[in-house]
């Protein structure tokens, strides 16, 4: 949602596997506090997703009209994306670990929360892949735009032990809000 300068995201995440392995990254643009963010009853998400949902309708009249003849089909084939291509980075793993910075830290629900920020996206992924945090090879053109917006990175790690899973391993995650100005 959005209201002037003020954005509120929820989400909500549908993760299958080990819960350790689990975390999201958000771009944000400044560093969000810990009243900031909250988890919410699924509930909520349930009602905005059900009365968002399309709604079937049927009507039945005799149509007068005949069908044009010259009517025309169109592909609606999605289109495919572009592969990415990894730019190799230079310089040694130290200097790319100074160039990122734990801006805040806490814990919401079974989330623990990290607010990071970077100078450098090549830094920001080879930190992030040095501290366990499992993210795509040739990550780095992908987060370049952000980390040269000046934009922070919201991390939510999931706390294992605050987790279910339910009989087909999914985690039973709580749905996230954060808001921001």
């Amino acid at each position: 949602m959005r209201k002037g300068t003020r954005t509120v995201l929820s989400m909500q995440n549908n993760y299958k596997g080990p819960a350790e392995d689990f975390a999201m990254v958000v771009p944000v643009p400044v560093v969000l506090k810990e009243k900031d963010v909250k988890t919410l009853d699924k509930s909520v998400l349930q009602r905005i997703e059900m009365l968002g949902s399309p709604r079937l309708v049927e009507y039945w009249e005799q149509n007068p009209c005949p069908v044009p003849s010259n009517r025309r089909d169109y592909d609606m084939a999605p289109m495919a994306g572009a592969a990415m291509m990894r730019e190799e980075s230079e310089g040694d793993s130290e200097s790319k670990r100074s160039t990122v910075k734990i801006e805040a830290k806490f814990t919401v629900g079974e989330y623990n929360i990290l607010i990071r920020s970077a100078t450098e996206a090549a830094g920001l992924e080879t930190w992030l892949k040095q501290n366990g945090d499992r993210i795509p090879d040739g990550a780095e053109p992908l987060l370049r735009p952000y980390v040269e917006a000046g934009s922070k990175f919201f991390v939510a790690k999931v706390d294992p032990k605050k987790v279910t899973m339910d009989a087909k391993g999914v985690a039973q995650l709580s749905p996230l809000r954060f808001h921001y100005d």
